[in-house]
């Protein structure tokens, strides 16, 4: 410093600056001069905003000449980076006077310090320019192959690595602006009910109203933060729910109230799915991992526009909301949409949209039922893809797999399960409970209390043999359901709902059923079907048939030849000291 405090009071950078700007030496004098002069502004003395146009339009032009001596370009990028990043009016200067395909001639060099420092420059110019700007210089840019290509997944990389900090730090409870920050997610969504309703409560109270919010929001816990302590995603999560709510707030209300309000065990979460969505952008996008050497994945659209993270948030928690009311989806389905989601999602970032409405277009296109259609056209070419030795292995499969399958159905059936009756003013009154019998030869049932456990078979009153059991129907075709109208209420009760005609006597009855979730309702079909010797034909067999059969036929073609197999199952590990890593759900909240 006192080296170039001095250098500078005698006029040396002045001196340098008129070397640069005459350029009568184009060799190893401008070189030497361009690297003195960068080091001495680097110091921070003079100002970047003091430097002339006519100075920085020399510099662009050493930028633009094909000129012999190699070390003058990179030193003349570097210059006009500093330039671009520390003055406004002089990079505005710099993005006009340096074309975009000089810059990409540079970057296709095999000279590791230019094209270093052409992309500085162009991530400068990236940085500094408007959506429509990026947009324009990316478009220019995707033409010029699969160098260009890299450069871009690199600066994507780079500019989604800033948000690696976030995601890796947890939210302190004991700080206040987080803590304030939480409290402006519960006002944006409950304001009018909460706050009105607040007014006057005392502190317990009002403790407690927050409480109750903060779960209405979709938190699994009543104290936010410690759903936010995970780390990834951090803080991440936090940010991406305030920016949606302060971005979209409309489509934020929206979607908290509309589940909040619900009672009916569909309400999708919204913290919880924002906390989980943003776990699966990270990786689908590789925020924070290193970057290749190769590759040349880059998306068009996060050069679009400003905060494309936040944006592509935005998207992704409105399409889970649409894609959990497509599946009707309840509480323990959690999982399962969100898989449904990250295939969304990765399906349309690598159609590469070049914008983000172009995205939004895309995603919202591809329906739950697109979905499944698309893996079951996968399946099928997959299976077409398969050697004749193993399609004539997973045939010979089959039978064995859906006997277990069988057997599986039969046992969830012994098992019984609690179902509800609905009265015909459409509410929750009675509870009762079916099982099969151990010999598979009646059904036994009656009615329950609530929280009760579950009765004993010789406590169940009433007994259905399973020879007397003609049909299984399901739907609309069920008794109870087909008169009931065509509302949404009903809609769920048509697709959990089941019933057995029988014989009684000379007359035709039903034991009609509402199974209280899809999977029960899957189960409980296969297992009467099973019953009644016909196909068990539900979502979940096709699920688990292909499953067993993965795995069957990657166990069968294992080379096990002298490798010994034990008989025993290998000796459970002792448990830890110390269980501190473990949360246990079952403690209530206070």
């Amino acid at each position: 410093m006192t080296f170039a405090r001095e250098v500078i009071s005698r006029n040396g950078l002045q001196r340098l600056g008129t070397i640069i700007e005459d350029g009568d030496d184009l060799g190893e004098v401008l070189a030497l001069s361009l690297r003195a002069f960068l080091e001495l502004m680097e110091h921070g003395v003079v100002s970047w905003e003091t430097l002339s146009i006519p100075f920085v339009r020399k510099v662009v032009c050493y930028v633009n000449m094909n000129l012999m001596d190699a070390s003058v370009p990179p030193l003349a990028l570097g210059l006009l980076e500093s330039v671009t990043l520390s003055s406004p009016a002089l990079g505005q200067l710099v993005k006009s006077e340096v074309p975009l395909d000089r810059l990409l001639v540079h970057l296709q060099v095999m000279n590791q310090q230019l094209q270093t420092k052409a992309m500085a420059l162009l991530t400068a110019l990236l940085q500094g320019a408007s959506p429509v700007e990026r947009k324009n210089i990316i478009h220019s840019a995707a033409p010029m192959g699969d160098e260009m290509a890299h450069h871009l997944y690199v600066l994507q990389a780079l500019t989604l690595g800033l948000l690696e900090p976030r995601m890796r730090t947890p939210l302190d409870p004991y700080s206040q602006e987080q803590r304030e920050q939480l409290q402006v997610l519960r006002q944006a969504a409950f304001e009018v009910e909460g706050e009105s309703s607040g007014t006057g409560l005392s502190a317990d109270r009002r403790r407690s109203l927050c409480a109750r919010e903060f779960r209405k929001l979709g938190f699994s816990n009543s104290n936010p933060a410690q759903d936010l302590e995970r780390v990834p995603p951090g803080l991440l999560a936090l940010d991406n729910m305030l920016y949606f709510s302060r971005n979209a707030p409309s489509a934020y209300s929206r979607f908290v109230l509309e589940n909040s309000s619900r009672e009916d065990k569909h309400e999708c979460p919204f913290a919880r799915g924002s906390i989980q969505l943003t776990v699966l952008l990270c990786e689908l996008l590789h925020v924070g991992e290193p970057c290749s050497e190769t590759a040349q994945d880059f998306s068009p659209m996060f050069f679009g526009q400003d905060q494309s993270f936040h944006e592509l948030f935005c998207v992704g928690i409105q399409l889970l909301n649409k894609t959990w009311k497509e599946m009707r989806a309840t509480q323990e389905d959690f999982d399962k949409v969100m898989q449904v989601v990250r295939e969304q999602l990765a399906r349309t970032l690598a159609l590469k949209p070049t914008s983000l409405e172009l995205f939004r277009t895309k995603v919202n296109a591809l329906t739950y039922g697109e979905v499944l259609r698309l893996r079951q056209t996968e399946r099928l070419h997959q299976e077409g893809t398969l050697a004749p030795p193993i399609l004539e292995l997973r045939e010979k499969l089959k039978p064995e797999l859906m006997g277990l399958i069988r057997q599986q159905r039969l046992l969830r059936l012994c098992e019984g399960t609690l179902f509800r009756k609905i009265s015909s003013r459409r509410r929750q009154d009675k509870l009762w409970f079916c099982c099969l019998s151990p010999n598979h030869k009646l059904l036994q049932y009656g009615d329950t209390e609530e929280g009760a456990s579950p009765p004993t078979l010789e406590s169940l009153p009433e007994q259905l043999p399973v020879a007397d059991m003609r049909a299984l129907l399901t739907g609309k075709d069920c008794p109870h359901v087909r008169e009931k109208g065509s509302g949404k209420q009903n809609k769920d009760l048509y697709e959990l709902a089941f019933s057995i005609s029988y014989d009684r006597g000379e007359e035709e009855a039903y034991l009609n059923f509402i199974a209280p979730s899809k999977r029960e309702f899957y189960l409980w079909t296969d297992g009467l079907s099973a019953l009644l010797g016909s196909p068990m034909s539900s979502e979940q067999t096709r699920l688990d048939l292909e499953q067993l059969l993965t795995m069957e036929t990657k166990l069968r073609l294992l080379e096990l030849e002298n490798v010994p197999i034990p008989e025993q199952p290998p000796p459970v590990p002792p448990p830890p000291t110390n269980f501190n890593f473990c949360y246990d759900c079952s403690i209530a909240e206070p």
